[in-house]
């Protein structure tokens, strides 16, 4: 193919021109948000510093969720990830914006978390939560994005490849790269939570929580990929290339993580429950009282239930149209999760309800920041990678009607 015929290509596959007026949006938003943030930090610092956290976990979670599913689709090299490979690159392209994000968390840390202010409370797990040397908590902040930078990096770097045609035909291997980064993936995820939330209440501690993370950052990044799609195909070309079937593959990806999620949550609340143990109890104890157990009701209810049963109807899973309002619905209630739990954690919110402003608002401001940069980073490349070798099947899959 010559360079004339390829460049015709990529201009026939190029971003919609309006997500540059997206791009501008959120910037809009992001930069109003800022500004209100900076006046929350005068009048309330701690409910600040506590939003801050929930939206910090939320969007964070949204880039690394789609790292993760951009390693699971190249592993399983299934045409569900074709479609929205440069959503998943573009949100984990994100996370070097989300490591600067941190500062504010960073330098509000006392503001947190209490055991940083009464080394007493960490009496029996000071091995682990300290802040000095090499295993500390600083120290594992850089390590985590380290590792997570580094994988986006290389794996977008790969991906940059096949949008122009390799010397001998010569592909690039992310199999193994993958394949390794899940494990990498999965244990640093996992010592983040526990840092960053978990450590929020320093006498409690379990084992599945960073997989209850696992499964809602996959499931909050397959409903914005879902968003996306449906966004996508409201324009030329993605209007005749997508089809239902890879709405309904997504679909079911998505009734797969809300199942997991599920399972992941309730095996934590029944080996506490089984083993009785005040400590543990406690920690659902504050979650359940005084107001908190309206929101875990709502979201067993909506988080779970009415989601897994929509999820059931082939015929929702296989139109954008109806499927998008769950996936904005589905967005939501993980950032309802983040905020129980985090806010309970709190000596004057344990077993009273406590709802502030800034819970709302600083997710928005920080929301505006990670989509003015999410759609810079989406517009430089694009729809597709046009010299990836599954590309003619999934051009001509998306040409036939689906069945």
């Amino acid at each position: 193919m010559s360079n004339e015929t390829a460049n015709l290509r990529q201009a026939d596959y190029a971003v919609p021109a309006q997500a540059a007026q997206w791009q501008k949006r959120s910037l809009i938003v992001g930069v109003v948000g800022v500004v209100v943030c900076i006046v929350g930090t005068v009048i309330s610092l701690d409910q600040f510093l506590r939003g801050y956290l929930i939206a910090y976990m939320f969007w964070l979670g949204l880039s690394l969720g789609c790292l993760g599913l951009l390693m699971v689709q190249y592993l399983s090299g299934g045409f569900w990830g074709l479609s929205i490979r440069r959503v998943l690159e573009a949100s984990s392209k994100c996370l070097p914006l989300m490591f600067v994000l941190f500062l504010p968390i960073l330098f509000g840390r006392h503001h947190l978390y209490e055991w940083m202010n009464d080394p007493s409370l960490t009496e029996h797990n000071r091995w682990y939560l300290h802040t000095g040397g090499w295993g500390g908590w600083f120290a594992r902040w850089i390590i985590y994005f380290v590792i997570w930078i580094a994988l986006a990096t290389v794996l977008n770097k790969r991906g940059d490849m096949q949008d122009s045609p390799l010397p001998g035909g010569i592909q690039p291997r992310f199999q193994g790269l993958s394949g390794l980064g899940l494990v990498l993936y999965s244990l640093s995820l996992s010592f983040a939570a526990v840092d960053w939330v978990m450590s929020l209440d320093p006498h409690w501690g379990s084992t599945i929580y960073g997989l209850i993370f696992l499964a809602g950052q996959g499931l909050s990044a397959l409903a914005f990929c879902v968003i996306m799609l449906t966004l996508l195909t409201r324009y030329s070309p993605y209007r005749e290339i997508i089809k239902p079937t890879q709405f309904h593959d997504l679909g079911k990806l998505m009734l797969a993580f809300v199942m997991l999620f599920a399972y992941f949550s309730f095996s934590q609340w029944l080996i506490i429950w089984a083993g009785n143990l005040p400590e543990e109890i406690s920690w659902y104890l504050n979650r359940i009282r005084g107001g908190w157990g309206v929101v875990a009701l709502i979201i067993i209810l909506f988080h779970f239930a009415l989601p897994f049963a929509l999820l059931l109807s082939r015929e929702r899973k296989r139109a954008g149209s109806r499927l998008i309002g769950l996936a904005v619905f589905l967005m939501f209630m993980r950032v309802v999760d983040i905020y129980w739990y985090v806010v309970p954690n709190f000596a004057h919110e344990r077993g009273h309800f406590y709802l502030s402003i800034w819970y709302v608002l600083v997710p928005l401001a920080v929301g505006g920041v990670w989509l003015a940069y999410f759609f810079y980073n989406f517009r430089q490349r694009p729809l597709l990678p046009l010299y990836e070798p599954q590309i003619p099947n999934f051009l001509q899959q998306g040409s036939g009607h689906g069945h």
